[in-house]
């Protein structure tokens, strides 16, 4: 059992931990199944709100940006880097669905401020923090490289 003066301690970080204030909204988690169909939104920079739907888990491989290499799109909505970047689990959620798209078709990635997809990657910080508390835990697939050949509906 903790000493008095850490139980209190502990007790009072308890408390301040939801009034520091982050620049990432928090929202619910929606885990997402691997090899389910899942459809993609944000917002573009033109704001326009963009969809797109594929399966998750999806192997788009590398891709090139404006700023040079900037993804490893493998496991599309695993919360993290490709497969076996870092990440917090094997999680796979909506957001997290939702950022790699939006990265994939224009923007930079792990840029919360990009124009096209700033908003989708800050309301995936949340899932990449609590995903695997929210049981979105899944096993990595293995699947041949194949980049989408269908763009988004932006309108």
């Amino acid at each position: 059992m903790p000493s008095p003066t850490l139980a209190a301690l502990l007790a009072c970080c308890v408390l301040l931990v939801p009034t520091i204030a982050s620049p990432f909204p928090t929202r619910s988690v929606e885990c997402l199944d691997v090899g389910t169909n899942a459809t993609a939104t944000w917002t573009n920079s033109e704001g326009k709100k963009c969809t797109w739907t594929g399966v998750v888990g999806s192997n788009f491989g590398a891709k090139d940006g404006k700023y040079g290499k900037h993804g490893d799109y493998g496991c599309i909505g695993r919360c993290g880097i490709g497969c076996n970047g870092i990440s917090v689990g094997s999680v796979y959620t909506q957001q997290c669905f939702s950022h790699d798209i939006c990265s994939w078709f224009g923007g930079v990635g792990k840029d919360p401020n990009d124009p096209n997809c700033g908003a989708s990657y800050k309301a995936a910080v949340d899932d990449f923090l609590v995903g695997a508390m929210q049981g979105c835990r899944h096993a990595n697939p293995s699947l041949p490289v194949e980049a989408p050949t269908v763009r988004p509906v932006c309108i």
